[in-house]
């Protein structure tokens, strides 16, 4: 059974724009931080609450439009409007108006609300009200959600309100922090999470699965502070994951994106979807499936818009790599498309403008939802690949004696043996590039390639074919126009 999420009527946002009167009022029988936390079974709905934005389709859409479709390795397809709208954004001139850059901020900062209001509500109750439940497992698993949120609003904003208290009138008034205070509390969120989380050996995955572990929280560590420059903390954080005996690499590299591949061995964080009741009721928020099919699958053939089309430039760093099984994997052609589909569907292609379709979103006919928005795949948020990763890049970048290229070698060829290539015995700057070049290749289609390319200072290079990117006004997106406008100029501008 899948993490079913519930809704919680739990405050969502900072109003900076209304009256202190009007703001300090409750009404009657409202429900509010005081008076929900009672039980064990009000504890656990709050996480969950907290839970429900990773599952929005607003926040989700951003993940693949700008992990991908900013990359050198998809585009925005669709129709000629999609891809008009979504052009400015394709080519780096990045406005401050634009719909997806207002979800990302939005859905965050309400996650991180929830999030707060979970960790609050429950540090506050008494623990003998726990009696089925761990009152710390709960925290762990509110501590990491905030720490997940912040550092997906760093990466993509820089320095913003940081907040770790359920919002009040007062927080009307926040600026943006300096990232690295905001980094300093994402740091101890997760560090404070994995005291507190289970290892995913004790977990029951038939009533459990989705839920964050201790694995979880040290493998985002690592990603932290690989993000950070932190190397020596990067380490220790992956080696944390490696010393759990609960994961490894899957055989096949194809079945971790298959339905039965859900919370496989290899899995360490997924976005749990599934198809649940509701006919014609399902719509795009009240959905428990993965949305993103619908934004995935092509246009015509199936029921999907075809918005997120990988380029032939990722079929070539696969086929100059000899990398088979990944590509095929990853990519989507339109020879195997029509494999699966019926001849008639088939005839209905369109839209169709690179010949190709990210595979790990796409369902054979008879897997797919009545409900174009209800589909069941799970969406892959953290796999062990990417902590082995992770690891093999702190040790070539920050070598010491023990845990340097020799190991950096070790991790990444675990995962080039996966893909049955030979292994890389390059050093110094080519062992990097080689670390990167695997990225790109293991993640393909997963949301991940721009911001690793950012981060590395490689964009202006590598996203040459796109547009200009500037590194001093691209390397961060602008905050909403809408914020600054609500927040009356107290929250400001990235350089443009």
């Amino acid at each position: 059974m899948k993490l079913k999420i519930l809704t919680i009527l739990f405050a969502a946002t900072i109003f900076y724009n209304c009256s202190d009167d009007f703001l300090d009022k409750t009404k009657l029988g409202e429900l509010t931080t005081e008076n929900f936390f009672v039980t064990e079974t009000n504890a656990f709905q709050s996480v969950v609450a907290a839970y429900s934005d990773l599952k929005d389709y607003r926040y989700v859409w951003t993940i693949w439009c700008f992990g991908d479709v900013l990359s050198e390795d998809a585009t925005y397809s669709g129709s000629d409007n999609d891809v008009q709208a979504f052009a400015l954004m394709e080519s780096y001139n990045f406005p401050a108006d634009n719909a997806r850059i207002a979800d990302r901020w939005q859905i965050l900062f309400r996650g991180v609300n929830k999030a707060n209001q979970a960790i609050d509500g429950i540090s506050g109750m008494d623990v003998g009200l726990f009696k089925t439940m761990s009152q710390h497992r709960l925290l762990g698993e509110a501590l990491f959600l905030r720490a997940y949120y912040y550092h997906e609003l760093v990466i993509t904003f820089g320095d913003v309100p940081l907040m770790t208290k359920t919002p009040t009138i007062v927080d009307k008034n926040l600026t943006r922090s300096p990232i690295d205070q905001v980094y300093a509390q994402i740091e101890k969120d997760l560090i404070t999470a994995a005291d507190y989380l289970p290892a995913k050996s004790t977990l029951n995955m038939a009533t459990d699965a989705g839920r964050i572990t201790k694995a979880a929280a040290n493998a985002m560590l690592s990603r932290v502070y690989l993000y950070e420059k932190k190397y020596e903390n990067c380490k220790i954080a992956s080696k944390a994951v490696f010393a759990e005996s609960d994961y490894s690499l899957v055989a096949s590299y194809s079945d971790v994106f298959k339905l039965s591949g859900e919370n496989c061995s290899e899995s360490i964080l997924e976005i749990t979807q599934y198809d649940s009741p509701g006919g014609a009721s399902v719509g795009a928020l009240n959905n428990n499936g993965n949305f993103h099919m619908l934004m995935m699958m092509p246009f015509g053939t199936t029921y999907g818009f075809g918005l997120n089309q990988p380029k032939a430039t990722l079929a070539k760093a696969y086929m100059d790599e000899g990398d088979s099984i990944r590509k095929h994997a990853t990519m989507l052609t339109v020879d195997s498309l029509r494999v699966w589909e019926s001849a008639i569907d088939f005839a209905k292609l369109a839209r169709n403008r690179t010949g190709y379709y990210n595979a790990k979103y796409y369902l054979k006919p008879a897997q797919r939802s009545l409900q174009p928005r209800n589909n069941p795949t799970n969406i892959r948020l953290i796999r062990l690949p990417e902590v082995y990763l992770n690891y093999a890049e702190a040790c070539t970048l920050h070598p010491t004696t023990v845990e340097g290229e020799d190991e950096a070698r070790t991790y990444l060829n675990k995962v080039r043996e996966r893909a049955h290539l030979a292994k890389k015995n390059s050093k110094g700057d080519a062992l990097f590039e080689d670390i990167m070049l695997e990225r790109r290749l293991e993640f393909g289609g997963e949301g991940r390639r721009y911001w690793d390319i950012v981060r590395a200072g490689k964009a202006a290079t590598a996203f040459v074919s796109k547009g200009i990117f500037k590194p001093a006004t691209c390397n961060l997106m602008p905050v909403p126009q809408s914020e600054i406008d609500a927040s009356g100029g107290l929250i400001t501008q990235n350089p443009r």
